[in-house]
């Protein structure tokens, strides 16, 4: 049992819900807002390695998606490079260009990070499997979906 698995899952829906309004505020205003996004990722992160503690101590097996959440989270803890969680790509056109081309939208994504940045490699490893490159609010919402069904058995 979680006896405090409320707490934690509306700490958790708290932080996704603000991390998405810091995004797609920066995204919709065309300005690179790190600072807030940096903050607001690395509270997201750490619900979310709460949660997933809570859920290992509670016996369940963790997926390698949750695996590479377990990665970001810890990395997250124990190095200062947070910033590098998150790439802003922003959209537009350069020239010359060929035929077809795409105009990429801005976007915040997680950026690769270097399997040494903390002890437990394999998590890292996992990460970059499944994390790197992917945009951050749509994978957000995927692990918290993966979370609060988990604890909905507790």
């Amino acid at each position: 049992m979680i006896s405090d698995k409320d707490n934690v899952i509306y700490s958790l829906e708290k932080s996704v819900n603000e991390l998405e309004k810091i995004i797609n505020n920066s995204i919709e205003n065309k300005i690179e807002n790190f600072n807030d996004v940096y903050s607001c990722l690395g509270n997201t992160l750490f619900w979310i390695g709460a949660s997933l503690d809570r859920l290992k101590r509670n016996g369940e097996k963790e997926s390698e998606y949750e695996f590479a959440f377990r990665g970001a989270y810890n990395a997250q803890k124990h190095s200062i490079k947070l910033i590098s969680f998150q790439c802003y790509e922003k959209g537009g056109i350069s020239f010359p260009f060929s035929s077809p081309f795409t105009i990429p939208a801005p976007r915040y994504c997680f950026e690769k990070l270097e399997e040494n940045i903390i002890k437990c490699g394999n998590e890292i490893q996992a990460y970059n499997k499944c994390l790197y490159k992917k945009d951050i609010i749509p994978e957000i919402k995927k692990i918290q979906e993966i979370i609060q069904e988990k604890m909905s058995k507790y």
